[in-house]
Formats: C-alpha cells, structure tokens, sequence
C-alpha cells in the first residue's frame, strides 16, 4: 500500500495600520472578493468616545460601524465589540471575531489586559510588530488583518 504525501501550503498574515476607515473600505472594495469564498480578513478599530456629543451615543456609533463593515464583504462576516482595559471599547470583524470573544472564566480573551496581543503574537506575527500594530490602534487608527497564503495575498 502507498501513501500519499500531500504538502499543505503555509498561511501568513499581513497587517497593516490605517488612519482613516475609507482607506480600508478602498483598499476591500478594490479587492473584488468572491462571493462564493469566504477570505480570511479582519479589520480592528478603536471607537473614539472622547468626541461623542449628545447627539450621537456609544450605541448609535457602534450599530454604524457593524453596519459599514457588513457592507465590505459579498458574504456574511461576524461582527463583535468588547472593552479592552489597555485600548478602550473596540471592534473586531471577519475571521478574528471568535477568538477575540472566547472567554476563559467568564472573560473575553480580547477583554483581557494582554489578550489582543497574544491573539496576534498567536497568529505569528512579531513581537515588535504586534506591540506596535497595538500601539497604533491605542491612537486611533484601524488594523487590516489578512490570513492567506503566500499566492493569495500576492494576489489581494
């Protein structure tokens, strides 16, 4: 009897910090993703609530965003919000929404004071490029995540 050795292709990730949530919705659109695929993106931004006024509440801005980002995509994708202690009240869409919402005694792991950072270090990037992807959500400014081999996001 044979066996057939079949090689998997490694996944690796692009991240990248934006400052401005068109750029992303540009960058996703000019994509021209398969409606039939479901890609490996995420997209990580903090909610500013030092600038909210009356008019606009925390929960009007968030219905917003998830409303945006379901935009984005020809499939459905998972939407979630949670409070990081570090960064504030943040938003996490596509494939990463599960990982940040598991919870370990009754905790979220993206909730947790050094969780964002293991999910991402978990996802094999750097040290110093998790911390300072980190660092620049903390300012403000949105994360792209994107999961694929080296063809696929060669490609995107």
């Amino acid at each position: 009897m044979e066996s057939k050795i079949r090689e998997t292709t490694q996944k690796r990730i692009f991240i990248k910090s934006y400052p401005k949530f068109q750029q992303i919705e540009a960058l996703i659109k000019g994509m021209n993703l398969p409606e039939n695929k479901n890609q490996q993106i995420s997209i990580i931004g903090k909610f500013d609530e030092e600038h909210l006024d009356a008019t606009k509440n925390l929960t009007a801005l968030e219905e917003e965003m998830e409303t945006k980002c379901k935009a984005l995509f020809p499939y459905p994708i998972d939407f979630g919000i949670l409070s990081n202690p570090d960064i504030g009240t943040i938003f996490i869409t596509g494939f990463l929404v599960s990982t940040f919402l598991q919870e370990i005694e009754r905790k979220e792991i993206g909730a947790m004071l050094t969780g964002p950072y293991g999910i991402l270090r978990g996802l094999g990037i750097y040290p110093e490029s998790a911390a300072l992807n980190l660092k620049a959500l903390q300012l403000g400014r949105y994360l792209l995540i994107i999961r694929g081999t080296k063809k696929e996001l060669k490609v995107l």
